[in-house]
């Protein structure tokens, strides 16, 4: 049976003026690809940011020698490392200087202690020492990142962010009724939200956890948060399209290539909710605070309706 079918997503019309997208973790992976897809479309410079700068002028070089059609890429002179704020604070710093606004925020890179280059490498992490790791990156990372950006962002005609989740951050996750209503309340704001993945490391590293209802996974718990906080964001910042996406089990290097979808495939929806038009059907009504997967609204549950 096909997911929910909600509100469709299409690519608008080319402007006349570039708009400026950054993608995080862009030099490989989903990231890699959402880059391609982005720096392909006509009025579009897609950045690429990552921790190695070299690793991100290497993906720039392949993109723009690999492809099909001409792809406007570049990669961020500066590093930017999601557990280093002040590497966020100089990479936002450096497109502002660069180019005074900033169109499209796509939060793409996170860790998972799935990822081969964390086992393997490193000596294996107990689950009580993944959480303080796992959440700092991936949510209160993507945070700052985008705290930083928001200024940027404000300077657009159509500013967006696409943060990628992913369906191990349904909200089936969650063991207890209170804590869901807690993550679904529309009232939540961020500083209440940043407080609820605080008490999730605590009680990991107090192995009490699962006493309180959270579940047994960092990663899933991480990007729980990022849905969570794509719907606050939406509603704070009207005029933004805000939303998350599940780009699907792709062939990464966080699960040694043995994902089942493409990654070109998984890049598709967040390439169209980066350029994404209002159906007419939808009456003005802002398509933002939503959760995606294969080009479809999906409710945060998973669960068919």
């Amino acid at each position: 049976m096909a997911l929910l079918s909600g509100r469709t997503c299409h690519a608008f019309a080319t402007p006349s003026k570039n708009k400026i997208a950054l993608i995080t973790g862009g030099n490989k992976g989903i990231g890699k690809e959402i880059a391609r897809r982005i720096g392909t479309e006509a009025g579009f410079t897609a950045i690429i940011a990552c921790r190695d700068v070299a690793l991100g002028q290497k993906a720039v070089d392949d993109l723009k020698d690999g492809g099909e059609y001409e792809c406007d890429v570049v990669a961020l002179p500066v590093p930017l490392d999601l557990t280093d704020d002040s590497s966020i604070v100089a990479a936002v710093k450096h497109v502002e200087q660069e180019y005074g606004r900033l169109d499209v925020l796509i939060n793409n890179a996170a860790i998972c202690f799935n990822d081969p280059t964390l086992y393997g490498k490193v000596e294996h992490t107990p689950f009580q020492n993944q959480a303080d790791i796992t959440i700092r990156t991936n949510y209160f990372g993507t945070l700052k990142v985008t705290q930083e950006c928001l200024p940027l962002l404000q300077q657009a005609t159509s500013p967006r962010i696409i943060n990628v989740a992913s369906a191990a951050g349904r909200l089936t996750i969650l063991r207890s009724q209170e804590l869901v209503d807690k993550f679904t309340s529309n009232t939540l704001t961020e500083p209440q939200l940043s407080t609820l993945m605080e008490q999730f490391v605590s009680d990991v590293q107090n192995g009490t956890h699962e006493g309180k209802g959270w579940p047994n996974t960092c990663y899933g718990m991480s990007k729980l948060g990022i849905i969570a906080l794509t719907k606050i964001l939406a509603r704070e910042n009207e005029g933004m399209l805000v939303n998350s996406v599940d780009p699907g089990y792709c062939k990464t290097d966080q699960n040694n290539n043995q994902g089942t979808v493409d990654p070109a495939d998984g890049a598709y929806t967040p390439y169209l909710l980066a350029l994404m038009e209002q159906d007419e059907e939808d009456d003005g009504e802002d398509m933002s605070g939503l959760h995606f997967y294969e080009q479809q609204e999906i409710p945060w549950s998973y669960l068919l309706q």
